[in-house]
């Protein structure tokens, strides 16, 4: 006779199968470095690169002490967004679903509003324009096509292909600022910058105003994986086989990979058993490990490296700085190119190729993402959709996201790329914000509680949401300030 099979019902839809924990084995470096470095890929994208140092250009380095608020709220995020996932298998949205369906249906939505903007690649194709002097509009729909013919084309697991081209993307862009850095800045521009990290409380007038107060807000938001990035890190740890993730099925190319049946329930193991406990503590510690240095170390020095030649920029270019604070936001760009001229005439390419490498690799993972998140969602919302599979409605993901994409890059090239990032940034805190509500009730209630999280984490976390949702009701209808371009 066959083993008994016990289940376990947790909130609403099918009940948790038991099985045993997955054995992670010793905690390594190279098994700290997983699902946590996809996300720093992304993590470290428009915020770090573009509109960090466009606040710093214009208000100095002391603004970065609120680049370390959002980091410290986003390194607990991420710690715990994963903690339901290596319980159960199952991604963050199913866990909303087993509250109910309307958690689900809420983030499933806003992800469609929220995404429909291509702000990343755009703003990378608007430096690249800038370059060239040709249509910005043109290299954004050329640069949308591509990233969908790579996940069509994918030869094997997809989230591998995706994995492979991020880390090689952000290495490059870390090696890049790294070296400008050490060349273009001074110790007096070093000392700032880490000064500014922990200058707590520093404000001025004119953040307050209404061109300004939703831009830091939104910064705030994008330092980091922003809107539902981290959400997004339970599916790409479930596709590392992160805790009882080894037992779910993963997704495959489309034309090169083959459909696994896709289940409607995850696992969970016994949590009475000290030696399942021991694994779980494992898996417990690389996530902390995978938090702390693959997402937070790597987020926070980038963000140095370009503060740094973001302030040497502002030296060598006062009149981009004159026309940043009237308002032309994109001569960041070209205002941070001159540190790169600063060096050698040679380099002054080299940036803007560097800003379009960053929104291509930024929407590549998003893409990815979005059409993971929409698939999950659709799979869980609709009886018939299961009849799809999920494989297949990833890829329907990917095709509505790229066309999209594409009808609101042409319908917006007249409000021009840097708005399109700003509205991005400001909306971003609606989704942070509900999901750290989404994490409290999950990590505190839905879990056996010798897995649930700590009091520390509870704080921060709930700090979080009203940090987020307040500043984003602040902006909305106290100051009345909304993206403008």
């Amino acid at each position: 006779m066959g083993q008994e099979i016990k289940e376990l019902r947790v909130g609403r839809g099918p009940p948790l199968e038991l099985r045993v924990l997955n054995d992670p084995g010793p905690v390594s470096i190279r098994k700290i470095l997983g699902p946590g470095l996809i996300l720093a890929a992304l993590g470290v994208g428009m915020g770090e690169t573009f509109m960090w140092p466009r606040l710093v250009i214009v208000f100095g380095p002391e603004v970065r002490w609120l680049a370390t608020v959002g980091l410290v709220i986003q390194i607990f995020v991420t710690m715990e967004i994963a903690r339901w996932t290596y319980f159960s298998g199952e991604s963050i949205f199913t866990a909303g679903k087993r509250i109910h369906p309307i958690v689900m249906w809420y983030f499933y939505i806003v992800a469609i509003l929220v995404y429909i903007w291509p702000g990343h690649v755009v703003t990378g194709s608007g430096a690249l324009g800038m370059l060239l002097k040709v249509d910005w509009v043109m290299i954004a729909v050329i640069s949308l096509c591509v990233i969908a013919a790579i996940l069509i084309l994918s030869p094997y697991q997809v989230y591998k292909t995706v994995k492979f081209l991020l880390l090689i993307a952000i290495s490059m862009m870390i090696a890049v600022s790294f070296g400008v850095a050490v060349l273009v800045g001074k110790p007096e521009h070093w000392g700032q910058a880490l000064y500014g990290t922990v200058a707590f409380g520093y404000w001025t007038d004119m953040m307050s105003t209404k061109t300004w107060l939703p831009l830091l807000v939104g910064a705030l938001a994008f330092m980091g994986p922003s809107g539902m990035q981290q959400m997004w890190y339970t599916l790409w740890a479930r596709e590392e086989g992160a805790g009882m993730s080894g037992y779910m099925p993963k997704i495959t190319g489309l034309i090169f990979g083959k459909e696994d049946k896709w289940r409607d329930s995850g696992f969970y193991f016994d949590v009475n058993l000290d030696e399942e406990m021991d694994k779980w503590k494992r898996w417990r510690k690389l996530n902390i490990y995978d938090a702390l240095i693959s997402f937070g170390l790597i987020t926070y020095f980038t963000t140095l490296f370009f503060t740094v030649l973001s302030m040497r920029a502002a030296e060598l270019s006062p009149a981009a700085l004159s026309a940043i604070r009237a308002g032309a936001t994109l001569r960041a760009i070209d205002a941070i190119a001159s540190a790169f001229t600063y060096i050698s005439p040679v380099l002054y390419p080299l940036w803007f190729i560097v800003m379009f490498l960053v929104g291509w690799k930024m929407s590549f993972g998003i893409f990815d993402a979005f059409a993971r998140g929409q698939a999950d969602m659709t799979f869980q919302l609709f009886k018939g959709a299961q009849k799809l599979g999920m494989r297949k409605w990833y890829y329907i993901w990917v095709a509505t996201v790229t066309i999209i994409g594409i009808i609101t890059t042409v319908s917006g090239a007249a409000r021009g790329p840097a708005f399109m990032l700003d509205l991005l940034a400001f909306l971003s805190p609606l989704i942070m914000g509900s999901y750290c509500l989404l994490l409290l009730y999950v990590n505190n209630k839905m879990l056996p509680k010798r897995c649930r999280m700590s009091w520390l984490s509870t704080i921060v976390i709930a700090g979080g949401a009203a940090f987020y949702l307040v500043s984003l009701f602040y902006c909305t209808f106290v100051v009345g300030a909304i993206p403008t371009g």
